[in-house]
């Protein structure tokens, strides 16, 4: 996949596209959430991925493919959308945010966190993927080696990325590739006639 920027590929993409061929993934069901700022709450653009394709993400290099990233647990939720903020020494972002509950049911999930997934394997590094600067490297003009394998994951046929909190140890997050989703596979934002009427009266 060619990206519509000038980043320069990230080399180990390549070994990451070659071992994730061969590696195993599984469908995942569950629920996920999402802290968005008033201005991202509207229904079309809370799943639309975007935002990460134009801005990039830890998984996703702007300009590569849309990626909607999602925690597993409400708290988290907000600290990753802190992210931003607390990269550049800012004080954290106190804009209003709208939490969302999404539904999910992905077909094929690469696991970089369950024992049984691929996070221990020795070609991933996966603790440098998650420690890893992607801001930083994007700054300069390069893939970073953790949007590389997200890179090689999407096109590997992945719906979805199981991975680990970069801004809270012990916690998951959960990306998924809304242009990628293979026919079985859902997402449903829950409670979305209600997030809906508000909407409209706002």
């Amino acid at each position: 996949m060619a990206f519509s920027n000038d980043l320069r590929t990230n080399p180990a993409y390549e070994i990451f596209r070659q071992n994730l061929a061969k590696a195993p993934s599984a469908s995942w069901q569950g629920i996920a959430f999402r802290a968005a700022p008033l201005q991202y709450a509207r229904l079309a653009k809370l799943l639309d991925g975007r935002g990460s394709l134009r801005f990039g993400g830890r998984w996703s290099a702007p300009g590569s493919f849309r990626a909607v990233n999602l925690s597993l647990t409400q708290e988290t939720a907000i600290a990753e959308s802190n992210g931003n903020f607390a990269h550049y020494g800012l004080p954290c972002d106190v804009r209003p945010k709208v939490i969302v509950a999404i539904r999910l049911s992905l077909q094929k999930v690469v696991d970089l966190v369950s024992p049984n997934g691929i996070g221990a394997e020795p070609w991933l590094r996966l603790s440098s993927l998650v420690s890893e600067d992607w801001r930083e490297a994007n700054d300069i003009g390069c893939e970073a080696m953790s949007q590389a394998l997200g890179r090689a994951a999407h096109d590997c046929g992945a719906d979805g990325l199981l991975t680990p909190s970069a801004r809270v140890p012990g916690s998951t997050n959960l990306v998924f590739f809304p242009e990628s989703l293979i026919d079985g596979a859902s997402t449903e934002i829950l409670g979305q006639e209600e997030l809906e009427r508000w909407l409209k009266k706002h």
